[in-house]
């Protein structure tokens, strides 16, 4: 049992200072490309925070063969309800675009 917990020890030995000369070079060296790096990420953030997704035009609600319709319900979190008929071939977008404009985000 001993043989095992001694190569398990080395083995980690090695790992750790492997890691460690593998970070000694990159330490220093760019520390600026990092922060560019992260200004970049922090304004396609707020890029995409202040775009509003463009949604398709919402169709009026379909009528006919209940073999071609789907009825989606929601209930919203404060009680409301919203029920419609889409056509099975929709896109997932036109309801989102129903729930959006539901509560007021477009």
């Amino acid at each position: 049992m001993a043989l095992y917990a001694d190569e398990s020890n080395e083995e980690e030995d090695a790992f750790q200072q492997a890691l460690a000369a593998s970070m000694e070079g990159f330490k220093g060296s760019d520390e600026g490309a990092l922060k560019e790096v992260d200004e970049a990420i922090s304004e396609k953030k707020e890029t995409c925070l202040m775009k509003k997704p463009a949604y398709p035009p919402l169709p009026e609600e379909p009528k006919g063969d209940r073999n071609l319709l789907c009825r989606v319900g929601v209930r919203f979190p404060d009680g409301r309800r919203v029920q419609r008929n889409f056509l099975r071939t929709d896109p997932i977008q036109v309801i989102v675009f129903l729930l959006s404009s539901t509560i007021g985000l477009s």
